[in-house]
Order: structure tokens, then sequence, then C-alpha cells
């Protein structure tokens, strides 16, 4: 077993299994911690014919003795937990023999206890992660290949930029479990008070803005807004992303100012492919990525809203939802909110808003399989039960949130008619995963301060050409 997880699998000189997920060398001491038992065995003879309908779980039967899957997520509202703990229910009745034992944290929390379980050794059988970290747990072994246990018909129908998101090396690392790709709200109130046009509402996902035009309606309606003595709504609503505010989420939200500006199509030696790319084909290079005149000129694009006061320089909580800002970023689940419980405003909404292309990030919360279970097949096939049509659907009733898979999507007559649906649909069509590293967590806990010290003012090009030298440093370990 010890050989089967070699130390250099995840990089050179002692890098750990462990050590890529935690991000720092002094972590590695971890390193001679693991797993009790190796990957199960590959697909059993009799995929689909089990108790129950487990999805896209081709693996083997599941065992007869008594054993216990251990889940940890984050925690919903009672309405959103229901569907989930209804799941669990049907599971056990035709599994009584396996125990499920749930943890939920607050969402914060998850990425933190993530990586105590694993430098512990000792970690849930499933645990909620992030298509983002992919890269990390591949290099780690920290999760276990899914290919082996659901079927490619199941991994294909997941949106192509979230499930190549999570592949690495031809392997699924883990699932999506909602997408919620991100486009623009408005507040048709505040639009028609200052006198300005709102922006175009269209399904087709180039029709948006460009990032100057949304600059210039955020101008106009804060000059208007101020002479009317009005000092406290604005154009642009306080980032509730993260750990909200500026320099709260680059992955998600404040990166898209940056790899608008490139271009995924163009050579991959020009300064356009690399702003689009973010960091090297090999994962381990920020500078002439993230420092490009390109990416340079988006990140003054994103401080011109906090030096000119068309968004705060602090955390607003619910600063759009209440009804006192222009416009925000966020996905098909505002809208059903709205929907469902009610807006203090007319709302619409617009495609991504562009630079060179139009940009919505596709990161999502993906839950993986621990390598160090004792009881990977069973816990494979609670996660396929987890995401299967029905229990899907029930969830995302509830949670008002995107399907991760086309083919729910294609079901739902929403998805034909309603206008916002079909932007939401065409945007997972074209939204991108984050730029995959090995070091993604040392990459994003540089360059999430280094965004708020843009907001805050400082000089952008000074700041961008140093944050991508200290990423470069960092990543030296895993070369």
């Amino acid at each position: 077993m010890a050989e089967h997880y070699k130390m250099a699998k995840a990089g050179k000189a002692g890098i750990s299994r462990r050590s890529v997920l935690l991000g720092g060398a002094s972590l590695l001491a971890a390193a001679n911690i693991l797993p009790s038992r190796a990957f199960a065995a590959g697909p059993g003879t009799n995929p689909g014919k089990y108790k129950i309908d487990l999805g896209g779980y081709t693996g083997p039967e599941l065992t007869d003795a008594p054993i216990t899957i251990k889940v940890m997520r984050q925690e919903f509202s009672p309405e959103i937990n229901a569907p989930i703990e209804a799941a669990y229910t049907a599971f056990k009745e035709a599994y009584p023999n396996i125990t499920i034992e749930e943890e939920r944290v607050p969402y914060g929390d998850l990425a933190k206890k993530v990586q105590l379980y694993v430098a512990s050794g000792s970690a849930p059988d499933i645990m909620m992660g992030s298509t983002e970290l992919a890269s990390v747990y591949a290099a780690g072994e920290i999760a276990v290949p899914l290919n082996d246990y659901f079927s490619a018909d199941f991994i294909q129908d997941i949106y192509p930029a979230m499930r190549d998101a999570a592949t690495i090396d031809g392997k699924v690392m883990c699932l999506a479990w909602e997408s919620n790709s991100c486009f623009v709200y408005f507040n048709r109130d505040i639009f028609k008070r200052a006198g300005v046009e709102t922006p175009p509402e269209v399904t087709d996902v180039d029709g948006g803005w460009t990032a100057d035009q949304l600059l210039d309606a955020m101008r106009a309606i804060t000059e208007k807004l101020r002479k009317e003595g009005d000092q406290t709504t604005f154009g642009m609503a306080s980032s509730r992303f993260g750990n909200r505010g500026p320099g709260s989420n680059y992955s998600q939200l404040e990166g898209m100012w940056v790899r608008m500006m490139g271009d995924p199509n163009a050579p991959k030696d020009s300064t356009l492919f690399k702003t689009f790319a973010g960091i090297s084909e090999d994962g381990l290079t920020a500078s002439g990525y993230l420092d490009t005149p390109e990416a340079i000129q988006g990140m003054k694009n994103y401080q011109a809203m906090f030096n000119e006061g068309l968004t705060p320089k602090g955390v607003v909580v619910d600063h759009y939802k209440s009804g006192a800002a222009a416009i925000d970023f966020s996905s098909m689940a505002f809208a059903n909110t709205f929907r469902k419980s009610g807006a203090p405003f007319e709302w619409g909404v617009s495609p991504p808003i562009r630079g060179n292309i139009p940009f919505a990030s596709s990161v999502a919360d993906a839950p993986f399989i621990y390598s160090g279970s004792q009881y990977i097949p069973e816990a494979a096939a609670l996660l396929a039960f987890l995401l299967n049509d029905t229990n899907r659907r029930a969830f995302y009733d509830v949670r008002g949130s995107m399907p991760s898979r086309k083919s729910l999507t294609d079901e739902s007559p929403a998805y034909k008619t309603d206008p916002v649906a079909i932007l939401c649909a065409n945007v997972g069509e074209r939204a991108f995963g984050s730029p995959k590293s090995v070091g993604w967590l040392d990459y994003v806990n540089a360059v999430n301060p280094a965004v708020k010290d843009i907001a805050l003012g400082v000089d952008v090009e000074e700041r961008l050409h140093s944050t991508a030298a200290q990423i470069d440093r960092l990543l030296a370990k895993y070369r």
C-alpha cells in the first residue's frame, strides 16, 4: 500500500499527497499517514442491476456487512437539507446494513475542514470539494478517480466546462453538485430612476455589455443618484462571494475581469492566450500570465469601480437583494429566489460582460470520495444515488439552482421557454473552469489579497507583477 502512494507522484523532493492540498512545506509531516486500503476493483459485471436506482454507478454490488459511510458537506437551510435527508432514508431502506453519518459545516469552512481531515489521515468517505481543486486532488491522490465507478454516459452528461475542470489526465476526480455560472442581474427601478438604459435582455451569451459599457452605465447611475443626495445606493453590489467584499473570490468572480481580456483561441505564445489561461500549461508559472498587459487593463477596469465610488470598498450584506445596488453577478438561484419569495424591486438579467470574450466561471461545488476510505464502492454508490435523476430533481426544485447535467435541463420546460433559464443554460455551455494547477490553493491565497489591495487603490501593474512572482516562488516546491 505504501508503494502505491509514493510521494514522488505528488511532486519532486518529497512533496506529499497531502501537502499539495495543505499548500505548505511545513505540513509535510502528514506524508506518512496513508489510507487504509487501495482503490477497489473496477466496474462490476451487472452495472445498473442493484437494489435501488444508483444512477450512474457501475461498480460492484455493495457489501452485506455492517458498515458506516461518513459524509461531510455544507449546511443548507432546512428546506434544502430535506431532500438530501430523504435520499439517505431511501438508501438505508435498500441497504439497511449501511449506516450514514453526516457532518454539516458552514460553507466557508469546507476547504479548511477538508485540509484538516486529510492531514489527519482519517477523513469522511465523501467530502464536498470543488472543481477548481481537481488538480490538487489528483496530484496528491487525495480523491478516488471516479471513471471506474460511474458510467461514461453519466460523466459525459455533465456540462463540458465542469466536466473538463474535474478531469485530470483523463481521470474524473469529483462530480459537480450544481451549476452556478454567473451572469448580470440588474435593478430596473434604479436604472429608470437614473434615466440610464438597462443592459440588453437577450439569451445570446455574446450579446451582453462590454466592460466599458458596464462601467459607463454605473458612472451615469452614480452621478445622478449622488446629485439627488443619495449616498447609499451604488452601481455595483458588494461581493457576496467567499468571505465577501473585494478580494473575496478570484476563481468565481474577480478573475473574470482579467480572463475576459484574453482569448482561448489565440496563439499559445500570445499575451491574449496567456491572459485567458492565467497560468502556464504545466500549472507552475504565473509570471507572464497573471500580469500581461491585457490582465493589467482588466484589473484597472476592476479598480475603477472602487476608485470612482461605483461600489463599496467594504462588505454590504445582501446589497443587491435589498435594492441598494443597480447590478450584481449571480446564477439562476437568484431568479428562483426572487420568483418564490419576491423582490423589493423590478429586476432583469443580461449576459456576462465582455472584454475580448464574454466570460463566466464554471467553478462548482463537487463531492469527491476520499482515497483513504475503507468502503470506496459503497461510497461511490451512495454518491451516485444522491446524484440520480430523482434526487437531483428534488434538490434543484428547492435549491433553485441549475442542474450540472445537461439531460436534466433538457427535460425541464423552463429551459425551453423561460428567457432567464435559457440564458443560464447558454452561459453554462460557454463557461470556463479555473486554471489547472497542483498549487491552485497557493495561487488563490496569493491573488485574493492582491485583488483586495487593488480595490483599495495600489498600483495595478506593480501589484500584479509582484503577485505573479510570489506565486512562482510558491509553486516552485511542486517542480
